[in-house]
């Protein structure tokens, strides 16, 4: 689409608000397509700033202008660590003004208001976490609630929802603080799969050749595992979480998995872990031997994803199994006795609705798992699905908004509570992914990651570790360091340095 900014706007988070109205756009600087535009202006006045919006497709149009005073809520907006008041100002002016061009024109307003961020629940949280200088805490729930519906435009469902996850997160970031050694946790990257779903876009690898890999590349990844734990064993660091990912890391035989986890186990005494996961989404790679495994060797934790209850449905996204793969699978990790099962499940696929959706929903509510994540279905621009349906973005949200509304109603209803919010862009509807959980069963790892609660070492290809530390003015600094991307490269001669690269970096990182 075209889009044309004056005056002095962020252009990334400009874009950000054209995509709640035009998913999937994309903003070449030649792009020549005059049925799709959007316009801001930026004008400074006395005490504050006012941004203009127009929105057009086809022969419409929407138009906006809104006034932001500095100081006002735009304060409480995050736009990086050295944004001044005007800064935010203008941020809050340009997105408000978008959202009332963009009901002028489509008729509806984004569930989340302006919040356009992968967190939805961030606000929420640092305003719960606020307090005076005398210790007194500056916001209420109700508060907050009341802040997020009239100054962000947040409907009042998801204020709500953005409320009680802030408050579960903080009793998860208590864990994390809690003791003298600092805590981190381990990813460890398992990149292969059986098949490739036609909506997935992680890094993993479904052909012979690459799958041939596999031995060499677990003893290299336990090669490196081992190294990793002795680094964190000499800097003094409390290992609070293992996340074994993919991929699918059930991919592997028994023997190679179990080679795999006798590694962790010598490295770490996996009985003092808050939590052990182990990833099994593909219910068609899960076997009673590999569960037995798992199971002997510590781990805790395990997601075996049905993703729909509808066979239909599932042989059109490309998952290669069927609901009775799921439920046999579901069946085996129960008598084995894993404690604590995930199943995700994902509203909005193509070809399901409301009535397909909340019947899935039922479903694995009656098997009753531990923790259920609800994902919105999310349209990435290297899945393959766009390539066998390019109207994609183009259908109504509205069926995936009833599935969604239902779900969090229905597993509250249910006794499960909500814990864990993310966002991804081009998601249908705007929506949201959400972890439930009974009580205690909360998924620790996928917080602890995505609030950047503390560091995040990983391990594998593809793999991603996050150095979260504060700097002199105890503000929080993040540093990424990337292991290579692909299983070859991971195995490469000149991959073996990457290790001690990532231990000197960490070590620099965490001595400024």
């Amino acid at each position: 689409m075209l889009l044309q900014i004056d005056g002095d706007l962020n252009k990334y988070y400009i874009q950000t608000l054209c995509m709640l109205f035009y998913p999937g756009a994309k903003f070449a600087e030649d792009d020549d397509d005059k049925t799709q535009s959007a316009h801001f202006i930026r004008v400074d006045r006395d005490n504050g700033v006012e941004v203009s919006c127009t929105f057009r497709a086809e022969d419409k149009s929407g138009q906006a202008t809104h006034f932001e005073p500095v100081g006002g809520a735009s304060m409480h907006l995050g736009c990086g660590s050295n944004s001044d008041p005007t800064t935010k100002a203008s941020k809050l002016a340009a997105g408000i003004a978008a959202l009332e061009a963009g009901k002028q024109l489509f008729g509806t307003i984004p569930a989340w208001g302006i919040l356009t961020g992968i967190r939805p629940a961030k606000l929420a949280s640092e305003l719960l976490m606020a307090h005076s200088d005398d210790g007194a805490r500056l916001y209420t729930p109700s508060d907050i609630r009341s802040m997020l519906q009239k100054s962000f435009l947040v409907n009042p469902r998801k204020a709500a929802l953005a409320v009680d996850i802030a408050k579960n997160e903080q009793k998860i970031a208590r864990l994390a603080r809690n003791g003298k050694s600092p805590t981190c946790s381990v990813y460890i990257s398992i990149p292969f799969c059986p098949t490739r779903c036609a909506y997935c876009s992680f890094v993993s690898y479904t052909s012979k050749r690459l799958l041939s890999l596999i031995p060499e590349y677990i003893d290299r990844l336990c090669r490196d595992i081992t190294q990793l734990f002795a680094y964190l064993k000499s800097s003094g660091f409390r290992v609070m979480t293992i996340y074994i990912g993919g991929g699918t890391p059930t991919t592997l035989e028994p023997e190679l998995l179990k080679k795999l986890l006798e590694t962790i186990s010598r490295c770490t005494d996996t009985s003092k872990l808050a939590e052990y996961t182990l990833e099994g989404g593909r219910p068609d790679t899960i076997t009673e031997e590999k569960l037995r495994v798992a199971l002997e060797y510590g781990v805790g934790r395990m997601s075996i994803n049905p993703q729909t209850m509808n066979d239909n449905i599932l042989r059109a996204i490309g998952r290669r199994h069927t609901v009775d793969d799921f439920c046999r699978a579901y069946s085996l990790a129960r008598e084995v006795g894993i404690p604590i099962i995930n199943t995700d499940l994902i509203a909005g696929l193509p070809g399901d609705d409301f009535v397909g959706f909340s019947k899935s929903v039922d479903r694995i509510i009656g098997l009753a798992p531990e923790n259920i994540t609800v994902h919105t279905f999310c349209v990435k621009k290297s899945a393959e699905i766009l390539k066998i349906d390019t109207e994609i973005y183009n259908r109504s949200a509205d069926e995936t908004v009833k599935g969604v509304d239902y779900s969090q109603i229905k597993l509250k209803n249910s006794g499960y509570l909500p814990y864990y919010i993310y966002r991804q862009k081009n998601t249908i509807g705007n929506l949201e992914n959400v972890g439930f959980s009974i009580k205690g069963a909360e998924g620790l790892y996928n917080v602890l990651m995505m609030e950047e609660l503390h560091s995040i070492f990983a391990v594998g290809a593809g793999a991603v570790t996050k150095l979260v530390g504060v700097d002199a003015d105890q503000k929080k600094c993040i540093q990424r360091i990337f292991e290579p991307k692909y299983p070859y490269e991971y195995l490469s001669e000149a991959a073996d340095a990457s290790m001690r690269e990532k231990f000197a970096a960490a070590d620099k990182f965490f001595s400024c």
